[in-house]
């Protein structure tokens, strides 16, 4: 049965009934939460225990990363020998913040260093000799790159030819072959002993300061233990870019954001309390404000200007010169929006005259490059195709892709690859480049492979996976409410609960806001510990419609109002009650 709001299909999970009840038994824990865990591949004991009770002491051992005894043993020799230290990142969120980190701790230890981040318009991304040049050319004989550098052999060749020693960590993909750094840093590669693959470029970073700040404790650097460098108050920036990354928050990145969510709670570096401040951000902090109020802030300045406005406001001590940095991040992702919709307005005028298609392909010299992914996820959300934009360089075509669940665009580029220079990413989404007097041709052949992944039923329809059905009793009752709190955050790979309703009572309903609907449900045999309040942001419109006779799908989550704190849902769907 469809639904009546997203047109998906909802599925239920097939869920060992008797082994959720056995875990809820043995921890002490609703058997609702147990549920929502066992969904999340968390079904025993000391998983669950584990997850509801992450500490830093439960972090992997970053000695047992792959290349980290060769990166700490060259930092170290650095370090004694007070050598110039270079820091070479990227422009977005994950690599501003790891650029940041590691800036920060060289400085806290008295190492002197320097930050080089490329410009994505001029340099674009990974490592460029006119960057190292920079780094060298300001004393810096050894670089440390952070969320780059896996993939630049010829330039790491480049700059050991001329005495530069290069540690690469990175989180990326490595290639077959490995750039010949003096160490790599990077759990993702195939002889990597180090238990978690997914951290962010600063979940790597932080790892090397760990480790270095263990090995120079180990070696006597500090004569007293309140001499050494509390590296918890840097987990701020650790919790920013692996959120802003999408990177699942499970093992290690779960323990490192909450923790680092705790940081910016209580005690935010100046730049982010204004950042903070300007998003509106108050409270309890949460994946999503990072995901939708900072990271955009902070990605905008390398989308439309240069990210080394976000480096400063990161590293600054200084309260004004925060709120001065704070609101230019305002203004450029102002900006930064005002692009995307100009490009979304001519992209969908060039889409609507091309008719319909299998995909949309469309180009312009006068698009912005730093903006059009984010604008063709949008483009092809309308238009339930794979769209890829590009703008015009010279002689070639450089930009990114998107598609609807149901394709794999990877495999669709990689299908065109003789037609392409470079190109790269995941199933949803793609970066690419190609000469323009390939575009034809790559076109023809893009289309007609879209074509076969669609075969003659279209694209899979996307499915609605909820956790399972609830009732009103469980979800008002105490014990719930306590432990919800303690399954954040939830983010990319531990997604909200999603919980189904039916046989509920409709005690009030009401528009707010002049277009978000609010319902007042009870349970219908008058159980449980009294009402809840149910929003539908964006569904004024709908209030007229049958909503006893409904099943919903909803979010339980916290409304913190003047103080008090109590459970809330919010909708995501809605359907026709199923009947037999």
């Amino acid at each position: 049965m469809d639904s009546l709001i997203l047109n998906r299909q909802w599925r239920f999970p097939d869920a060992d009934k008797v082994r959720i009840q056995a875990l809820a038994r043995e921890r002490g824990v609703p058997e609702l939460i147990a549920c929502f865990l066992y969904n999340r591949g968390i079904n025993s004991s000391e998983e669950l225990d584990r997850h509801l009770n992450p500490t830093l002491h439960g972090l992997h051992d970053p000695a047992s990363m792959a290349g980290m005894e060769e990166a700490i043993d060259r930092l170290v020799y650095a370090v004694r020998h007070g050598e110039r230290i270079g820091i070479f990142g990227d422009y977005d969120a994950d690599g501003v913040s790891a650029s940041a980190l590691v800036y920060l701790f060289l400085q806290e230890i008295g190492v002197g260093c320097e930050v080089y981040i490329p410009h994505r318009e001029q340099d674009g991304y990974g490592l460029n000799p006119e960057g190292l040049e920079w780094l060298a050319g300001r004393g810096c004989s050894l670089i440390v790159t952070v969320d780059c550098g896996i993939g630049n052999v010829a330039e790491i060749e480049w700059a050991r030819q001329r005495g530069l020693d290069i540690i690469v960590t990175d989180h990326h993909l490595p290639p077959e072959v490995l750039p010949p750094a003096i160490a790599v840093v990077n759990p993702r590669q195939s002889r990597c002993p180090f238990p978690f693959k997914e951290l962010a470029g600063v979940g790597v970073a932080f790892n090397l300061i760990r480790a270095l700040r263990g090995r120079l404790y180990n070696e006597g650097t500090w004569s007293s233990p309140e001499q050494v460098p509390n590296l918890k108050k840097y987990l701020d920036l650790v919790a920013i870019g692996t959120v802003a990354d999408v990177m699942p928050l499970v093992g290690d990145n779960r323990v490192l954001v909450k923790a680092g969510f705790e940081v910016l709670e209580r005690e935010p570096r100046p730049g982010l309390k204004a950042l903070l401040e300007i998003a509106c951000v108050r409270g309890d902090i949460s994946a999503h404000d990072i995901g939708f109020r900072l990271a955009p802030r902070i990605n905008a300045a390398g989308r439309v200007d240069h990210a080394e406005v976000a480096l400063r406001l990161l590293v600054t001590s200084d309260r004004d010169e925060a709120a001065v940095l704070a609101k230019e991040l305002q203004q450029l992702n102002n900006k930064r929006q005002a692009q995307e919709g100009a490009i979304l307005k001519e992209a969908l005028s060039l889409a609507e005259k091309m008719g319909d298609r299998h995909a949309y392909v469309l180009s312009s010299s006068n698009w912005k490059k730093g903006v059009l992914g984010i604008v063709a996820s949008r483009l092809s959300e309308q238009l339930k195709k794979p769209v890829l934009l590009l703008c015009r360089e010279g002689d070639e075509l450089h930009g990114s892709g998107r598609c609807p669940v149901g394709f794999n665009l990877h495999d669709m580029l990689s299908s065109c690859s003789k037609y392409l220079l470079s190109f790269g990413g995941h199933k949803a989404a793609a970066g690419l480049r190609l000469h323009a007097a390939q575009m034809d041709a790559f076109v023809d052949t893009f289309e007609h492979k879209v074509a076969e992944q669609m075969g003659g039923d279209g694209p899979a329809k996307e499915i609605l996976g909820i956790d399972a059905w609830a009732d009103l009793a469980s979800l008002t009752d105490s014990s719930f409410f306590s432990f919800l709190s303690r399954l954040e955050p939830f983010g990319e790979g531990f997604p909200r609960p999603l919980v189904a309703l039916k046989d509920f009572e409709l005690y009030h309903k009401t528009v707010v806001g002049n277009r978000h609907l609010k319902l007042r449900l009870g349970a219908r045999d008058g159980g449980g510990s009294g009402t809840i309040d149910l929003l539908a942001w964006g569904h004024g419109d709908k209030i007229d419609l049958d909503w006893q006779e409904m099943e919903l799908a909803c979010f339980p989550e916290y409304n913190n109002w003047n103080g008090t704190k109590r459970i809330q849902l919010v909708l995501k769907d809605a359907r026709c009650k199923h009947r037999l």
